[in-house]
């Protein structure tokens, strides 16, 4: 009788909680993890290259170790895991606690443990704001922060471009959200720096220049407005 060979699953590997702060083996020597304490001045420097800076609030929880908790909790326990803990973090207490319990930063090191490259993702500000316009409540437009996350920042020191470090870092953070059952991540990027065959290459769907788009496909009845110097990038989650 034939030996039977075992098939390799399909179904991606689910990460834990520790393997986001350890992190993986990247491109050209780097380890991408999650960013710390020692980590957000390089951060802010390499974000500064691409024109946004981590969001304050989000710096000081980067720096007391709570940034991203809801996230690492629902990575160590389920998708209900994670929306009761992130509840648990909205009843009473400031907003921007709650957002950072949601965002993702990243960095790629190198040999010495050195950031040469950082990705921030975070709640969706500019969503939430709409929300609240549309006269959602507080506690409804914040339970956004669940379902959309946004990339606020991407960048790779100069000397290290070219090497698919950028891109590592947003698969690793789609990762993530993914295995929490987000609906989209987003972002944008300003026209005359040409980055809309990259976030393709990427994954992601790159719309044209002013062009914005609406959130009715999560029932939502607005949508991403853009400048006209400003091209929207969009990933949505493949139905399950």
């Amino acid at each position: 009788m034939a030996k039977r060979v075992a098939k390799k699953s399909s179904r991606p590997v689910r990460l834990s909680a520790d393997r986001l702060r350890k992190g993986w083996p990247g491109p050209a020597g780097t380890r991408v993890r999650l960013a710390t304490a020692a980590d957000t001045d390089t951060v802010d420097a390499l974000l500064d290259t691409a024109g946004v800076r981590l969001i304050p609030a989000l710096r000081s929880s980067i720096e007391q170790g709570t940034a991203g908790a809801a996230l690492l909790s629902g990575l160590d326990g389920t998708t209900k895991t994670f929306f009761e803990d992130f509840a648990s973090r909205t009843a009473g207490h400031p907003m921007v606690n709650s957002m950072a319990s949601v965002s993702l930063t990243l960095v790629a090191t190198d040999g010495q443990d050195r950031p040469i490259g950082a990705l921030s993702v975070t709640a969706p500000g500019t969503v939430i704001e709409q929300a609240l316009d549309h006269g959602y409540s507080e506690a409804r437009a914040l339970t956004l922060s669940v379902a959309i996350g946004k990339v606020h920042g991407l960048a790779v020191a100069e000397e290290a471009r070219s090497r698919g470090i950028a891109s590592y870092l947003l698969k690793r953070a789609w990762q993530v959200y993914d295995q929490l059952d987000y609906f989209l991540l987003y972002g944008s990027f300003e026209t005359d720096r040409d980055l809309g065959a990259f976030y393709k290459g990427c994954g992601y769907a790159v719309h044209a220049p002013g062009e914005g788009f609406l959130l009715e496909r999560i029932n939502l009845p607005f949508g991403i407005h853009a400048g006209p110097d400003q091209c929207v990038f969009t990933r949505w989650r493949s139905p399950r």
